[in-house]
């Protein structure tokens, strides 16, 4: 944790110029086109298909993540119905949104317009914020929550007029801060870094005495109270599942930690993340306060990766903040290291979304996001005439992302996993109208026994497989089943 002595000083604010909007607004609206026409064209991931499923029964937790991702696309096929724009439209707009909240947060920091510019650029040329920005997961509610709650402590510093417009901007933060984490657990990190500067810091103690400080953090533990009932009315399943990989049990492997930092550099895109470092290294002032905002989540990933795999979204909502100490960085360089630093950023993010997704033979072989928006429609008119000559009334399945697949493209037959039970508890049980008829057991690769052995009988299986121009991205089988055993307890 920073110490007192270099993050400590937020020297007192002056009122900060106001938003460049247009800029701003214009960069946010690019990106905002850009990304509308990848979710048009672009079919959903295996896990968007998921979480669309989880939308069909909107609760208050769930096994995976909180709950945040199904609401948001609910909230979208509110309006155009269970489509690729239905499901990703809130999730759009929240990475359209935190590019304005960055531009803001850039002027808060200490910059200028010119500043606030850079700092929405850079963030869209960050690979993951350019190529997960049309996409429906976790990561898009926790990203735009974390910059939320960073704008608003900062605007609660910077506020010079009467005490209750200093409370509205804490208030706000509080609201951020308990549904970032209704978002995705991430966002506790965020918690840590504000309660360490709080406490940490003399600007920060002097903000802990005044009362909305303390109405902000119970506000933000009030927002998950129906999450927290969830889990305890389902035995914590959804605590234990997150909180369980804190668990750092496996020895650890130093190269672990390397793999980490090149997969940060190369995410961030290097120039970016240069940049971002020399904002860093020298951040004064309210700038400081980002580094307390990102350092718990950074030093965790790094004792994480000492032991197991970082995922390469772990980190999405640090994104923002990066972009903001880039511009910073860059400040006092000319116009045009700023393009070269965004642009090497968006060339690099334009080169491998055409690598990933461009149509025919999959570039990157094996199993990715890319190659699961590949072959779904010839793979499940396949489906459907097997199920067709099985005489199937429904589809079971062995994994969540088949499971959630198969939901999303066929819409005649009901799909239902064998496996994996907590992850369906918002779905209830199997109706008992299909424990008895026919079924289509499809499986990535060929049927468990245990799979198999939970039918009555079962018929020869037969090889599918998705392709993609031709090129098998992965294999099935499809299997005739009948006469579910157990049918009272729940798949």
């Amino acid at each position: 944790m920073p110490s007192d002595q270099t993050l400590g000083r937020i020297e007192a604010p002056t009122a900060p110029a106001a938003l460049p909007l247009p800029p701003v607004a214009w960069t946010a609206l690019v990106f905002l086109a850009l990304h509308f026409a990848l979710a048009l064209a672009i079919p959903l991931v295996e896990d968007e298909a998921y979480y669309a499923l989880w939308a069909t029964v909107p609760s208050a937790g769930y096994y995976d993540h909180p709950p945040m991702i199904a609401w948001w696309i609910a909230g979208g096929e509110a309006l155009f119905g269970a489509t690729r724009l239905g499901v990703r439209l809130l999730p759009i707009l929240g990475f359209a949104a935190t590019t304005m909240l960055v531009g803001r947060i850039a002027l808060l920091a200490g910059g200028n317009r010119r500043t606030a510019r850079a700092a929405a650029l850079m963030l869209n040329a960050t690979l993951p914020i350019l190529a997960l920005g049309f996409t429906a997961t976790p990561d898009a509610p926790s990203v735009f929550f974390w910059a939320l709650t960073a704008w608003a402590v900062m605007e609660a510093q910077a506020a010079t007029g009467p005490r209750i417009e200093t409370a509205q901007w804490w208030l706000l933060a509080g609201l951020g801060a308990g549904l970032g984490v209704l978002s995705k657990f991430t966002n506790l990190f965020l918690w840590l870094g504000l309660a360490g500067w709080l406490v940490a810091t003399p600007r920060g103690r002097r903000a802990l005495r005044r009362p909305a400080v303390w109405a902000s953090a119970g506000l933000a533990l009030l927002v998950l109270v129906p999450m927290a009932r969830w889990n305890f009315a389902h035995h914590y399943a959804g605590l234990t599942r997150q909180f369980g990989r804190l668990d750092a049990a496996a020895p650890p492997h130093p190269t672990g930690l390397l793999g980490y930092v090149v997969t940060t550099v190369l995410l961030t895109t290097p120039l970016i993340f240069a940049a971002a470092c020399f904002g860093a290294l020298r951040a004064k002032g309210a700038a400081r306060l980002l580094l307390w905002l990102s350092l718990p989540l950074l030093a965790y990933m790094a004792l994480h990766a000492m032991h197991a795999k970082v995922q390469a979204n772990w980190l999405a909502p640090l994104y923002p903040m990066a972009a903001v100490l880039a511009a910073l960085g860059l400040r006092t360089r000319t116009r045009r290291a700023t393009w070269i630093a965004a642009g090497s950023g968006l060339a690099l993010g334009a080169l491998a979304l055409t690598l990933a997704f461009r149509p025919g033979v999959p570039v990157f072989p094996g199993r990715n996001p890319p190659n699961e928006t590949k072959g779904w429609t010839a793979f499940t008119a396949d489906i459907a005439n097997e199920a067709h000559d099985a005489k199937a009334r429904w589809i079971a399945t062995d994994a969540y992302g088949l499971t959630g697949s198969l939901t999303w493209y066929m819409t005649d037959l009901p799909v239902w996993s064998l496996t994996g039970a907590r992850r369906y508890l918002f779905r209830g049980p199997l109706p008992k109208a299909l424990c008895a008829e026919p079924a289509l057991l499809v499986t990535v690769g060929a049927p468990a026994p245990a799979s198999l052995a939970r039918f009555a009988s079962h018929g020869a299986t037969v090889p599918l497989a998705r392709r993609s121009r031709g090129a098998v991205i992965e294999r099935y089988t499809a299997t005739p089943v009948e006469g579910l055993r157990d049918c009272r307890t729940r798949p």
